[in-house]
């Protein structure tokens, strides 16, 4: 599962590692009342692995300002789940999660596509296909 955490808003993702791809899932706004549950929620329902979160860097490959909250909610996200977190680059992914973009009321936003694109993008990565 991949998350692509902003100040605004959180995309989130599923992935399968034996076709190495991903879709969104929903997107959740920080802070609200209903995020950690609705997160809880998905993470209870998929039982995912591992937790995939995109790392933002500058061209210069140093990390943005937004680096140590993103890093706060990836490792709390992993202690409160028990689960293994990863870090991937998010570079171009909400440029390449536009391309998904999809136009029926179904559709779970920017956020969760650029989540699915840095899944793809780690799983591509990280695991060997047979």
């Amino acid at each position: 599962m991949a998350f692509d955490y902003g100040q605004r808003r959180i995309g989130i993702a599923i992935g399968d590692q034996l076709t190495g791809s991903a879709r969104g899932l929903a997107t959740v706004r920080p802070g609200q009342p209903d995020t950690d549950s609705t997160i809880d929620a998905l993470v209870a329902e998929w039982r995912p692995d591992a937790l995939v979160v995109g790392w933002p860097t500058r061209a210069d490959g140093e990390p943005t300002a937004l680096g140590p909250a993103i890093r706060a909610f990836g490792e709390e996200l992993g202690q409160r789940h028990g689960l293994a977190v990863y870090w991937a680059d998010e570079r171009l992914s909400s440029h390449l999660g536009r391309e998904r973009l999809r136009r029926s009321g179904k559709d779970p936003g920017l956020d969760a596509h650029a989540a699915a694109v840095i899944l793809e993008g780690w799983l591509m990565e990280n695991t060997r296909n047979a």
